[in-house]
């Protein structure tokens, strides 16, 4: 399917559409765009529609999800962000131009996209781990990201949705394959007592993706009633009793949280680190010694897209549900403000174009 529409006829062209309906290649197309300018300084600015490279494709932006980690970036800039840069990296909309060498997407295609592009030359990448990859590229951090009306990804990390999902859930492409990852770390999950601690929409996701997995039971722990009221088939616990747990994950940024999860574990069991804890912690050796206990870490997620795609089109998981919000583009600072600060009534917030 090819889009008629004229943004994407301007955009395979390369210029304006005159009144004439004649394509004008002298001027160049804007895009409202939202940057990051320094430490909590983003601001809505006007930028030039990218052009997609040879093996790249120009999406137009439907949807985009804001996460946590957009919300460090702006704080803190743990990665070390070069300003200005265009922040976002869960989105999905539609193929507005492909580039000469991409032959599995075509203008107008509905898509979504993972942010991350492994370089596949590295030794990580040439061991197998290109979600570890030592020169990775990633939306919003090296390059431009999806809070904007355009952007471009490498083609092969999009990925066409089928007409019955809609956009904004397809955006949830990567966060639920990075939950994926988490729940693949834990181990075989089959039967076992299984603890999430966050009851953010990562430790939802997890959650409901623990369940589908077989684990035995669920537990979640958290601060917010609301958030832990909208996670389905889990027991909610606020005082998680001592070796009562086979497995833990880490789903909030919270340093108690990893001494809690530690005194959960039984013996053997392990704890997953799937949220970061920026500063250094000290660590009971002497209990993870005599417990044999394992410490694993989750980040990113081992080419989990098909997998994830899957989970999206699944009713049974009802992941639509995490987005309790969507908010037009214009209305940015609203929605920023209900990712940050409104736990008491959000959830996953969505922009849409």
């Amino acid at each position: 399917m090819r889009c008629s529409c004229w943004v994407c006829r301007i955009l395979q062209s390369g210029g304006y559409e005159d009144a004439g309906g004649r394509i004008d290649k002298t001027n160049i197309m804007k895009m409202r765009a939202l940057q990051l300018k320094g430490l909590n300084e983003l601001v809505m600015t006007e930028l030039p529609v990218p052009e997609p490279k040879h093996d790249e494709v120009l999406v137009r932006t439907a949807a985009a999800t804001i996460c946590t980690s957009d919300l460090h970036d702006i704080r803190y800039n743990p990665f070390g962000i070069k300003y200005p840069r265009t922040l976002g990296h869960e989105g999905a909309g539609v193929v507005a131009k492909a580039g000469a060498d991409v032959k599995h997407l075509a203008p107008g295609m509905r898509v979504a996209a993972h942010p991350v592009v492994p370089c596949g030359k590295c030794e990580e990448c040439r061991r197998g781990y290109e979600h570890l990859c030592s020169t990775m590229g990633h939306l919003g951090l090296d390059r431009d990201g999806c809070f904007a009306e355009y952007f471009v990804q490498r083609a092969d990390r999009v990925v066409a949705l089928p007409d019955h999902l809609s956009l904004p859930l397809g955006a949830l492409l990567e966060p639920v394959a990075v939950c994926l990852q988490a729940v693949a770390r834990a181990g075989d999950i089959k039967g076992r007592r299984v603890l999430i601690a966050g009851d953010g929409p990562f430790g939802n996701m997890i959650a409901r993706l623990a369940v589908k997995a077989g684990a035995g039971s669920v537990v979640v722990s958290g601060r917010s009633p609301f958030r832990l009221g909208r996670i389905p088939n889990v027991e909610i616990m606020q005082d998680v009793p001592a070796k009562s747990v086979d497995i833990a994950i880490l789903a909030v940024s919270a340093p108690e949280a990893v001494q809690a999860c530690i005194k959960a574990l039984r013996p053997r069991g392990r704890l997953v680190i799937f949220s970061n804890v920026p500063a250094p912690l000290p660590l009971d050796f002497f209990t993870l010694h005599v417990s044999e206990l394992e410490i694993v870490g989750a980040c990113n997620d081992e080419n989990r897209i098909e997998a994830s795609l899957e989970c999206l089109n699944d009713t049974t998981l009802a992941l639509e549900e995490l987005i309790t919000h969507r908010l037009p583009f214009e209305n940015w600072e609203e929605a920023f403000s209900l990712a940050r600060d409104g736990h008491d009534k959000a959830l996953k917030v969505a922009m849409t174009f």
